[in-house]
């Protein structure tokens, strides 16, 4: 099954769906794309709110999207998870599984966007040695355009239990050489799972259908079906 791992369609959420109709458009779209799981991923920044603040408004806004959704024709499986920004201490939070996507051990991890010098490593090895639950980490390629390396993208996998997740978006709308690089990580493993990250329907809209051509395209049908099984081993499909 077809599953984007990365969303921001949960209404007045975050800097994400504006309301109702702006969600409703963000999963007609994707529908139109065949996905047909959608991980709901509103931002979590513990520096703004506490855990349990954040899950009562997901639930609150995640209800009414169930209303919402109640007369959408096959409407995609609305999963809910939660995009956490990294922070030292976060593992040791009471209320830290709480976080993960709904009925699995995963959580969808976003780092600094910075470049990650010996310190950050000191303070995430710490955090993951703390952690009894898999991550999966936002966007992967992002980290690359702030003078990381493979280096650094190696070191972090060596970690701990960890997967990558990649931005349609970074796929449909690079250039040659990115893509190349992009599509690199895709073949040889680095990446398990595809999220579009979408935000709204202007600038920032679900680019599942372009991505998945692309892959197929240079890749492979045999590397897309691999990314599917990789979504159904994680929510237990």
């Amino acid at each position: 099954m077809l599953t984007d791992f990365h969303t921001h369609i949960l209404p007045e959420m975050d800097d994400g769906s504006s309301g109702i109709e702006e969600s409703l458009k963000l999963l007609t779209m994707l529908k139109g794309s065949g996905v047909e799981r959608v991980v709901l991923t509103p931002h979590f920044y513990r520096h703004n709110e506490n855990i349990e603040t954040f899950l009562i408004r997901r639930e609150r806004s995640y209800k009414k999207l169930l209303e919402a959704v109640s007369t959408f024709p096959d409407c995609p499986e609305l999963i809910l998870g939660a995009e956490v920004y990294f922070y030292p201490s976060l593992s040791s939070d009471p209320d830290f599984e709480k976080l993960c996507i709904e009925n699995t051990e995963y959580m969808l991890l976003e780092l600094p966007f910075e470049h990650f010098y010996d310190s950050f490593f000191s303070d995430f090895v710490k955090f993951m040695n703390r952690c009894n639950k898999r991550i999966i980490l936002a966007h992967i390629e992002r980290y690359l355009s702030f003078g990381n390396t493979q280096k650094e993208i190696e070191r972090l996998l060596s970690m701990g239990n960890i997967v990558c997740q990649m931005n349609c978006t970074s796929l449909a709308e690079s250039g040659f050489f990115m893509r190349k690089r992009l599509l690199n990580m895709i073949s040889d493993g680095t990446v398990k799972l595809l999220g579009t990250d979408t935000h709204n329907t202007r600038n920032r809209p679900p680019m599942f259908g372009e991505a998945k051509n692309i892959i197929i395209k240079k890749c492979g049908n045999k590397i897309f079906d691999d990314i599917c099984r990789s979504g159904d081993i994680i929510l237990n499909k």
